[in-house]
């Protein structure tokens, strides 16, 4: 255990001696999160995915029925989100759309409650702008849904219309009853200034997308930052260093548990300030967390000092480490939830330490179930890793060709 303490103590000093790749694996998980949450801003405030933008109406059919219709638009929360309206007329309204000032223009033609009143179709005119073609087709999608529901209107009064006929009402009668349904199923169909039923789903076991990606990006930076330190103790002034202490005795073995212990300590480090960022964004952490969290670090600290064991190039550890990133992160539903993964990926995810990490977390956290036990199992992981790790340097010693120096116990 001496030794174990002393290599990983000469190895952090070798890192101080030359600091700008030590500043750089440090600094590099923030660089990524500051990224990787510029790009996913829109992503993550609600209603952002665009900017609304203006549309002009022409009511050129100018009746009670049309204003009030009007009026349910412009109070929409839902069509806040997405369109601006502009009242005007049809040049004006032509003259923006040229000078590529709206998005497109909505016209009501003359005669349009009367056709709901008749049971005639008397359709809307939509014209988008060419140079916005998204948001002109959004601005189409938007009508037709509000066409589809004017319609629903309409049948509903052609269905009341034909039973006051069958109650044989005075023409003053049927025509009172008649406006009356008009506004009426209208305002039914769309259900009195809420357009939109919006119900979601989560797959994120009950907890918000910026908690669920949050507390996935601590946990992926910190396996990233597992590479990095993979890569700082393979340097050249450390293969020369263990080289040096091979020759005087020192076991292959040491120099394993060496690099799992001067690792952890850099992602100890990554991990404190990654948390202080989590705490910022979700106001929440516990004793429990902190314990499940270390445990992480030593089990990737040993993960990836297992898989420098296999290489002796660079280029080949860091191929490896890389496609090991990947394939963890694929796998372990942080990303996406498990249920949007095939179902051989979830038969798999069980031998996954970021997954179960991922999943006890969030248990600890936010539904206040957490066990200490997963500490446990996540340390288990690590003696897994070090009992092949010993495998491995074992069948080393005993192959010729695999380049291991001769050791002298």
């Amino acid at each position: 255990m001496r030794q174990t303490l002393l290599i990983a103590h000469l190895t952090v000093k070798c890192w101080l001696k030359q600091p700008m790749p030590l500043f750089a694996m440090m600094l590099f998980p923030l660089l990524l999160l500051g990224i990787t949450y510029l790009g996913l801003k829109p992503l993550l405030d609600e209603k952002k995915w665009v900017e609304p933008f203006a549309v002009a109406i022409v009511d050129e059919d100018n009746t009670f029925e049309t204003k009030l219709l009007m009026k349910q638009y412009e109070e929409s929360e839902e069509l806040q989100a997405v369109l601006s309206f502009q009242k005007t007329n049809g040049k004006t309204a032509s003259e923006m759309l040229a000078d590529n000032e709206i998005a497109g223009m909505v016209m009501v033609p003359d005669g349009f409650t009367q056709g709901i009143r008749r049971g005639k179709n008397i359709p809307v005119t939509v014209i988008g702008n060419p140079e916005r073609p998204f948001q002109a087709e959004l601005l189409q999608q938007v009508m037709v849904s509000n066409a589809n529901l004017i319609s629903a209107a309409q049948s509903g009064a052609n269905a009341a219309f034909h039973y006051l006929r069958k109650m044989g009402l005075s023409s003053e009668e049927f025509a009172t009853y008649r406006d009356a349904i008009i506004t009426d199923f209208t305002l039914q169909a769309l259900n009195r200034n809420k357009i939109y039923e919006t119900e979601t789903l989560s797959a994120f076991g009950g907890i918000t997308p910026v908690e669920f990606y949050s507390l996935s990006g601590v946990l992926i930076l910190l396996l990233i930052g597992g590479l990095f330190g993979m890569s700082l103790t393979a340097r050249g002034e450390q293969t020369a260093l263990r080289e040096r202490l091979s020759l005087q005795g020192v076991r292959s073995s040491v120099f394993f548990f060496g690099n799992i212990i001067s690792v952890f300590m850099l992602l100890v480090i990554q991990s404190f300030v990654l948390t202080l960022l989590f705490y910022s964004v979700t106001k929440t952490w516990s004793l429990l967390a902190t314990a499940i969290l270390l445990a992480y670090c030593l089990a990737v600290s040993s993960l990836f000092a297992l898989c420098q064991e296999f290489f002796q190039r660079n280029g080949a550890k860091w191929g490896a480490g890389i496609l090991l990133v990947v394939g963890v992160t694929a796998t372990s539903g942080s990303v996406l939830p498990l249920s949007y993964l095939p179902e051989m990926w979830r038969s798999v995810s069980f031998l996954n330490v970021l997954h179960h990490t991922h999943n006890g977390l969030v248990e600890t956290l936010f539904s206040g179930a957490g066990e200490w036990s997963l500490a446990g199992t996540l340390i288990g992981f690590s003696v897994v890793f070090w009992v092949f790790g010993i495998l491995v340097i074992t069948i080393k010693k005993r192959l010729p060709w695999s380049g291991q120096l001769p050791l002298h116990v």
